[in-house]
This record gives structure tokens, sequence and C-alpha cells, in this order.
């Protein structure tokens, strides 16, 4: 279940030596394999990382095809959806636009609401005000939000939603085909140094999902979930990579800067996890490494 023993470490921070540059250069064990969570608990594939290619997956970038039908218009109102193909990543919200359009004279409220919405997924309820004489559309926004564990949607496939707009006896629909994406964003914490202890503690600062009382992350065989780090933090960091997180790069101008994702080749770098993998890390640079350390594992869907 949890991917590591919480253990005592005898070593502060990554088991490394220090090179010209002044930062550490990671000599990964390769005879026994180090206790789970140690600050040794280096993979021996992974002793830069810098140049690793991620084979990434499509599906974590490509949009559902559009509804075949755009939905039913009722005698005192329409609604529409700028966008039909709303797609949302693991952990994170969206805001659905919906365009109230009155016909007829139609003033008053209509309370939106969208159905077919997945386990894990979430919308807010709102109401779009029509004001009397009024004869253009109204926008409103439906906030959307996808637990870090809903499964992910399958590579070709999507989930058709409806939107409804009742106001007494009149209603009308908006088709919409969504999308979970197996994408994550992990976040390094603000203030992530002082988190920091001599053993290994998983903290819910980096998302309760990864800390202390961890959730797997579900989807589909082939259908890896890519993964992005997040700088919140207002200095700069490395991430430390073990058991198939692979470590971010020692080189000195390659650090992940404060407020911004970790970079490789011009590009957010990511790390494609697919069902199996039960991986763990931490900041590596500064002292006392090993504490606030997070971990993802992830599970078939059912």
């Amino acid at each position: 279940m949890a991917l590591a023993a919480i253990v005592t470490a005898t070593t502060f921070g990554c088991n490394d030596g220090s090179d010209s540059t002044g930062l550490s250069s990671r000599r990964a064990r390769r005879n026994s394999p180090p206790a789970a969570g140690s600050a040794d608990d280096h993979d021996a594939n992974d002793t830069e990382g810098a140049d690793d290619v991620d084979l990434g997956n499509p599906n974590a970038n490509s949009r559902p095809d559009a509804p075949s039908t755009t939905g039913t218009a009722g005698e005192q109102f329409s609604l529409s959806l700028p966008n039909a193909t709303p797609t949302i990543d693991l952990g994170e919200s969206l805001d659905l636009d919906v365009s109230v359009e009155p016909k007829s004279g139609f003033s008053g409220m209509v309370d939106l609401s969208v159905s077919g919405l997945p386990n894990g997924v979430t919308a807010s309820t709102v109401q779009a005000a029509i004001s009397p004489g009024s004869t253009a559309p109204t926008t409103v926004k439906i906030k959307l939000t996808a637990a870090v564990d809903t499964v992910t949607t399958a590579p070709n496939e999507s989930v058709p939603l409806v939107v409804t707009g009742r106001a007494g006896s009149a209603s009308a629909t908006a088709n919409a085909n969504f999308k979970v994406a197996p994408k994550l964003k992990l976040t390094i914490p603000v203030n992530v140094d002082a988190l920091r202890a001599a053993t290994v503690t998983y903290r819910d600062e980096w998302g309760s999902a990864f800390g202390a009382n961890q959730k797997a992350l579900r989807t589909q065989q082939g259908n890896g979930i890519v993964v992005t780090v997040f700088n919140a933090d207002s200095k700069q960091h490395i991430i430390h990579g073990a058991s198939g997180f692979t470590h971010g790069s020692t080189t000195a101008g390659q650090e992940i800067q404060p407020n911004s994702f970790e970079m490789l080749n011009g590009a957010p770098r990511t790390r494609t996890l697919n069902v199996g993998a039960n991986v763990n890390g931490y900041p590596h640079d500064g002292a006392q490494g090993v504490g606030a350390s997070f971990r993802i594992r992830v599970e078939e869907a059912p």
C-alpha cells in the first residue's frame, strides 16, 4: 500500500558527491538495493537523468471528437458551448462556458446542471440571469473538478455530457464530449525547506494523494500518466527521483526555477508512469533532503 516505510535516515539528503559546480553529482549504488525510502534510495540507471527521453503519451494532450449533435433548443431559450470538448487533468479544475440565448422575450433565472460526469468529477451549480428585454446571450461558467484518483479516459474514447438549463417548465440542452486526461502536475510546496526533517516524511503539502494518506492514480494499461513538476517555491530546486521516477538534472543552470515548471529542451519535462509504477522522491538539494517526500502509485483502472 505505502510506497516506502517511514524510516530514520542515517544520511541527510542524497548520498552524492560534490562536483566542480558546487552541486551534487549522484553516485548510485549498483550492488544491493538500499532501504526503500532511505537517503540512498537511488535507481542505478538514473545517475543524471538530464538526457533521459520520455516517450510520453499522446493521449495526454489530444482532445475528444466533437459531439455529433449540439443539443436541443427550447422555445424560450437555447444553450451553446464555446468548448464542446472539455478536457481536464488529474487533480485540476476547468471552467466550462455556457451561453444562454433568450427567445420570445424570455427573462428570468435559468438553472444549469451537468449530467454524465464520471465518478470523481464534480460540477458546480450555476444560474444564468436573463434581464428583461435582453436578446444577447448571457455566458456563465460551470466549474468542473477532477479528483486526482479519477479514472483517466482511455485513448480514442470520451464521456458524453449533457448541460441542461431549466426555468420552470422551460428547458434546453447542450452536448459535450468530455475527457479526463492522463496528466498530472506535481507541485514542489512553498517553503519546502521548512518542511524537511531527518526522516522520510510524506507531506500532504505535495497534495494529499501523495502524502501521508496516499491514493493510487488509476489508468488503463498502455495509457501512462504523464507527470510534470512545478516549483511553487521562491527558490530553485532539483527533484530527486527513486524507484522509477527519473532524477532531475544536477547540472548548474538546469535546476527548476521558482514558480516554474521543470524544463528539458525548452519544454516542460515529462515522466510517464504506467500501471504498476510505485515511485517516490523529494527535493534533492539542501540538507535533510529526504524529509518532505512524495510518492506516486499507479494502478489499473477497474
